[in-house]
């Protein structure tokens, strides 16, 4: 599993848990990530760096969070780097109002 594939698990449980904005703590992500046990160093240097990525509010000891500023960048990511569908982007990021703003290509 390359560090790509284990942050898009990690960009999963956060699009999936993304609730009014509300941080989740690193061990609550990793938990609900799916990768194999013996991955669990290398999930945890792809989580630092996600932190990194334009559309993740790092809030310390809290937690991250997605920034719905940024979810164009977000989309595009999904897009190019996860293998995300059209369809399950638009299912999954319904606040979002720059679609036509995305490369498709």
């Amino acid at each position: 599993m390359s560090e790509t594939e284990l942050t898009c698990s990690i960009i999963r449980v956060l699009v999936t848990n993304h609730s009014y904005g509300k941080p989740l703590p690193r061990d609550v992500i990793l938990n609900k990530a799916s990768y194999p046990p013996h991955k669990g160093g290398a999930a945890k240097d792809a989580f630092e760096h996600l932190c990194e990525q334009p559309f993740i509010i790092d809030h310390g000891t809290r937690g991250v969070k997605l920034d719905n500023g940024e979810f164009g960048s977000l989309v595009q990511f999904l897009y190019d780097k996860c293998g995300w569908e059209r369809f399950e982007l638009e299912l999954r990021i319904k606040h979002f109002e720059g679609w036509d703003e995305i490369n498709w290509e």
